[in-house]
């Protein structure tokens, strides 16, 4: 308040001086020109001796204003210099005070900026919270995603569990004893039943062999039967016949071959099976029940124990497998 009322009170002391001061010499100097008309009024008249007392009594009085009027420029001096240099102070005071005002708008300036880079800083928060939320509430969906596929799977691996010691049951039901003493027998069978059949072949040939004999007479048996056989349509008929026999012979060899393989990987691929399952339940920490173990054992002792010998020749042979007469094979 001092710095802005300063500047005007010293304009106003200023401006009052120089009136003062001309004032004062107005007043003497009108004096001193009423002394010299009335000089001249007296000249005129011709009369000077009764007014000398006058004259100096306005002379002095002329002479008190003066000195008043020169101790009153002097307090005005005073004065002027007192105002002048509060004047001075005063406008110090305006330039320290501007100086003042400019640091402050400055730092209201950084204020106002730090507060719009806080404010700036406050939103980006509640993004980022707002982003933090809804990535929590993705993650807590895809955690129970998972825990519904975890279940899922736990469901399904029960389900193929189940499945694998059915498989055993069966495959162990398929390598029982009285199951494999069917499969020899129904070989045994085939065998014989091929065995006969040789026979009925050789007698057929015999027979052929007798009656082209009978036909070219004795004499000439023993050196033109055997061109003549080997001739004819029945000899013909007979290499064909054992051709096709042995070539049904072969492929049931073959398709017996290929079913024992079959097999064979089967029961590997059970085996792996089996393994893995019982190394994922011991990984989970599942238990298998006893009577379902008890099972799964004795569905491999079977399989694991039997002869190699007979199940080469009893266990992969096919119940559907076709035979020379084109039926089936008992199972």
């Amino acid at each position: 308040m001092a710095g802005r009322l300063g500047p005007p009170s010293a304009e106003r002391v200023g401006a009052t001086d120089p009136a003062e001061k001309a004032g004062g010499q107005a007043k003497s100097s009108q004096k001193i020109e009423d002394l010299m008309e009335m000089m001249k009024k007296l000249q005129k008249a011709g009369s000077l001796e009764p007014r000398v007392e006058v004259l100096i009594n306005r002379i002095n009085e002329v002479q008190q204003a003066k000195k008043k009027a020169s101790e009153e420029l002097g307090e005005a001096r005073t004065v002027w210099e007192a105002l002048q240099k509060e004047m001075d102070s005063l406008s110090g005071e305006e330039v320290r005070l501007k100086e003042t005002l400019n640091k402050k708008q400055e730092t209201l300036r950084i204020l106002r900026l730090h507060c719009q880079e806080k404010e700036s800083e406050a939103q980006r928060k509640q993004t980022m919270l707002q982003e933090c939320k809804e990535r929590i509430s993705a993650l807590n969906s895809q955690i129970e995603d998972e825990k519904n596929k975890q279940r899922q799977l736990r469901l399904d691996f029960e389900e193929q569990l189940e499945d694998l010691m059915g498989q055993h049951k069966d495959l162990w039901e398929f390598h029982r004893p009285e199951q494999m003493a069917q499969e020899i027998g129904a070989l045994d069978s085939s065998k014989e039943q091929l065995l006969r059949e040789e026979k009925l072949v050789e007698a057929k040939l015999e027979d052929v062999k007798h009656r082209l004999c009978s036909q070219f007479g004795a004499d000439g048996c023993s050196t033109t039967a055997e061109g003549l056989f080997l001739r004819s349509q029945e000899a013909a008929a007979a290499v064909h016949m054992f051709e096709e026999e042995n070539r049904k012979a072969q492929e049931l060899l073959e398709a017996a071959a290929q079913h024992h393989e079959q097999l064979q990987q089967k029961c590997q691929q059970l085996q792996q099976k089996r393994q893995r399952l019982k190394e994922e339940l011991e990984t989970l920490g599942v238990q298998i029940p006893a009577q379902a173990q008890s099972k799964q054992d004795e569905g491999a002792g079977p399989g694991e124990l039997a002869n190699p010998k007979l199940l080469g020749v009893s266990k992969e042979k096919d119940p559907g497998l076709p035979t020379k007469q084109g039926h089936t094979m008992p199972s």
